[in-house]
Formats: structure tokens, C-alpha cells, sequence
């Protein structure tokens, strides 16, 4: 039986695939998960062995609810690591690893041990980028798995993201991981605010920083010297982004040369001020340090979200000469304060910030106001910002109720700039 035009040019495409470069196919095949890349070896003899040298093992999305399940999982990567190392397959280049355990014991005592063993493993095959994401159900008060150390002594990483793990038991005076350009901490945990701020003074060409769900708490023999706080500096720094970080000190001079900064203000100056009044010993460390750490000129930076402290945000801006785009998040906490009626009185300052007057093209504000009133303090800043942003063009109101008396009133104050556009959305 003759085969159809179209079961022939299926076939022909085929062919023209398989006939490309083992480079070639391989670098097609990283962008795949490491299962997807496996079942190729079926398709034909030219693919029965390219997926051994593939640099990339992939496992995300893995969801681990039974002993039968984990049991196959682990049996799956233990095959691929083997089978790799028969072909003479060495560098691994990324080693990605999402996955999510139904229960502690499934994480803990079968799962755990395990991933231990493929970290000491990846980071001897020249590891460029390292993701472990861990997400373990009905946790409670189970504690983070221990990070295993081998990952600091591997200095070709280029990125490394990690999600609930505790790190402790290493030195990191004199550590240093001089490839890192990017990294991001999610539910990471140290144990002393040292450690944490000497492991990322040991990224000196870090690119992008991204910190969540993270607390960093201060103990009697925590201590940070001068020297030591002087020396975090990111000259290369572009991104930075902290939601949910809780730190005593932090050097915002590092920051300085970010073009994109996302700053969760609540949480981190609310644990300031928690310990500063309930810790003698913190306000110590901060009152050595306060000099270094002035909040530093942005010359670099075209974005700012800034969450809850609306309070600083001139303050902020004057420090953000080339500030481009503009996000306010009330946040829900701030909602509350307004509604029992705990407004603060907000003063046009005497001078106004550079961004404003030169740079600013969008700003967004969102509130979680569930009144039909929007809090006095939020017009007057949006009324200062139409006023002085001579080139605007959007602001966006981001409202859970619709405000068209808010709008109107926007609509009728002065504003610098002849094209801007009012926007309002309803969530």
C-alpha cells in the first residue's frame, strides 16, 4: 500500500530532524524535562543514546503522595544519574528539582536522604545552575531540611534558587562563590544574621537577587563586624526584589546600582521596630552599622514597587533620579489602619524629586480599601503626582471597589503633564 503525501512529508520531517548534529539535537532536548528527553530514545536508533548527553536534568512539577510513588520517583532519577555516568556523560550543566511531598514522613524519612545524595553528586559535574524547590503538605512545626554544604564548595554556579531548606553547619568567613549572578531564596532559613549576610557578600558579580518568606533572627553570639558589613557590595547588581523578609540589617548600599527594586516595606521595617524595642542587643549591632547604611541615590533604577509604607515614598523618590515606572501597594495591613480611621497626616514636601520632574512615565497605586471612600492620604499623594510628573503618561488606580467620585476628583486637579491618562480597574 502507497503511503499518503502526508504520511511521506511527516516522515521526510522526521528524517530532517534526526539528520542534525548531536550538539544540535541536544541542546533541543535540554529544553525539555528529563522524562520527555528519555522517551525520545524510542523514537529511532539515532536517538537511543543522545539523551545521556543531554547537560540538563530536569524535574519539575513532581507530586509525591504515596511510598509507591516516591519510591518509583527516586528509582527514575537514581536510573538516569546511573545510566549518564555508563555513557561517559560528566558535566551536568543545570539540575532542576520541583517537587512536593503529600506529608513529613514522605519528605523527611523517604525523600529527603535521597535528594541529599543527587545534590553531592550534581555539584562535582561543573554545576552551572541549581534549582531546589521543596514544598512539603501538612508541615506544622517540622523543621527545613539541612542544605547540604557540598552545594558552598561548588564555585562554577552561575544561578542557584532554593525553596525551604536550613542552612547551617558551614563557615562561610572567606566563602565565595565568584560565578553566582543569580539568586533567589524562598522559606530559606539562617540560623545567625552572620552567616546570611557573609554567604551574599560572597557573590561579588551577582546580577539578581531575589529574597521571600525569609527570617533571619539575631542571636547572642551573632556579630558582624564593621569590616565585614562594609564589605557587601553588588557593583553589577540590576534586580532586586524582597517580599516577606524579615532582617534585622540589611546594607541598602549594595542595592544601589539596581534598575529594578521591589521592596515588601512592611515586613521589614515592622521586625525593625519589634526588635529594636524588645532587643537591646540588635539596636547595638544597628546603631554600629547605621552609618553605612543611609539609604543610598538609585542612579540606575527605572522601576520601584514599594508595599504598605507609603510614607517614605517621596522620600524614596528623591533618592531615584531616572525613576521611570511607579507601583504602590497599599497592602492589606495598611487597609485596616485606614478603615478604623488611624489616617496620619501626609505634608507636601517643600521640594520635588527629580523622577517627577524629568523621568516618571507610569505610575500604578492598588488598594485594598473595602470601603466605597478611598482614604484621604491616597488622593493627596496621587493629586501630588499628577501636580509634578511633567512627562506621565498612565496612572492606574487598582481599586476592589469601583471609585468614580475619586476619578472625577483626579480628573478635575492639576496636572504637569498635558498626556496623561487616567485608568481605573476593579479587582
Amino acid at each position: 500500500m502507497r503511503r499518503s503525501k502526508k504520511s511521506r512529508a511527516a516522515a521526510s520531517t522526521v528524517d530532517m530532524i534526526s539528520s542534525l548534529p548531536d550538539a544540535i539535537l541536544c541542546r533541543i532536548l535540554s529544553f525539555v524535562t528529563t522524562k520527555e528527553a528519555v522517551a525520545t530514545s524510542i523514537l529511532s536508533k539515532r536517538w537511543i543514546n543522545l539523551w545521556h548527553h543531554v547537560p540538563n536534568l530536569n524535574f519539575p512539577y513532581i507530586n509525591v503522595d504515596t511510598v509507591e510513588s516516591n519510591r518509583l520517583f527516586n528509582e527514575s532519577v537514581y536510573s538516569v544519574l546511573i545510566s549518564r555516568e555508563a555513557a561517559g556523560s560528566i558535566v551536568i550543566d543545570c539540575f532542576t528539582l520541583d517537587i512536593g511531598y503529600e506529608n513529613p514522613h514522605l519528605a523527611y524519612d523517604l525523600g529527603f536522604p535521597n535528594i541529599i545524595k543527587w545534590i553531592n553528586l550534581v555539584v562535582q559535574r561543573k554545576l552551572k545552575h541549581l534549582c531546589l524547590r521543596i514544598d512539603v503538605r501538612d508541615y506544622y512545626d517540622i523543621d527545613y531540611t539541612k542544605l547540604p554544604v557540598s552545594i558552598f564548595t561548588c564555585t562554577t554556579l552561575v544561578s542557584l534558587d532554593l525553596c525551604w531548606f536550613d542552612v547551617k553547619g558551614f563557615n562561610f568567613t572567606g566563602f565565595q562563590f565568584p560565578s553566582l549572578k543569580t539568586l533567589h531564596l524562598h522559606s530559606v532559613f539562617f540560623s545567625k544574621v552572620r552567616d546570611f549576610m557573609l554567604f551574599i557578600a560572597g557573590c561579588p558579580i551577582l546580577e539578581d537577587l531575589e529574597i521571600s518568606e525569609m527570617y533571619v533572627p539575631p542571636l547572642k553570639e551573632d556579630s558582624l563586624t564593621l569590616q565585614e558589613f562594609k564589605r557587601i557590595s553588588f557593583p553589577k547588581l540590576t534586580r532586586a526584589e524582597f517580599v516577606e523578609f524579615r532582617c534585622h540589617c540589611f546594607p541598602v548600599n549594595a542595592l544601589s546600582t539596581a534598575k529594578y527594586l521591589c521592596i515588601d516595606t512592611f515586613k521589614v521595617l515592622n521586625i525593625v521596630k519589634y526588635l529594636y524595642t524588645e532587643d537591646p542587643r540588635v539596636y547595638k549591632v544597628n546603631q554600629l552599622q547605621r552609618p553605612y547604611d543611609v539609604v543610598p541615590i538609585f542612579h540606575n533604577l527605572t522601576h520601584l514597587e514599594l508595599v504598605n509604607r507609603w510614607d517614605l515614598v517621596v522620600q524614596v523618590l528623591h533618592q531615584c533620579p531616572r525613576l521611570q515606572n511607579l507601583r504602590l501597594d497599599e497592602g492589606l495591613c495598611d487597609s485596616m489602619r485606614y478603615e478604623e480611621g488611624h489616617q496620619e497626616n501626609w505634608v507636601e514636601p517643600e521640594f520635588v524629586p527629580q523622577c517627577l520632574l524629568s523621568s516618571l512615565i507610569t505610575c500604578t497605586i492598588k488598594t485594598y480599601s473595602l470601603t466605597f471612600i478611598i482614604p484621604r492620604r491616597d488622593l493627596l499623594l496621587e493629586k501630588y503626582i499628577l501636580k509634578n510628573a511633567r512627562i506621565l503618561q498612565t496612572m492606574t488606580i487598582l481599586c476592589k471597589t469601583k471609585q468614580p467620585e475619586m476619578m472625577r476628583t483626579l480628573s478635575m486637579c492639576p496636572m504637569a503633564s498635558a498626556n496623561v491618562m487616567l485608568i481605573h480597574y476593579t479587582e
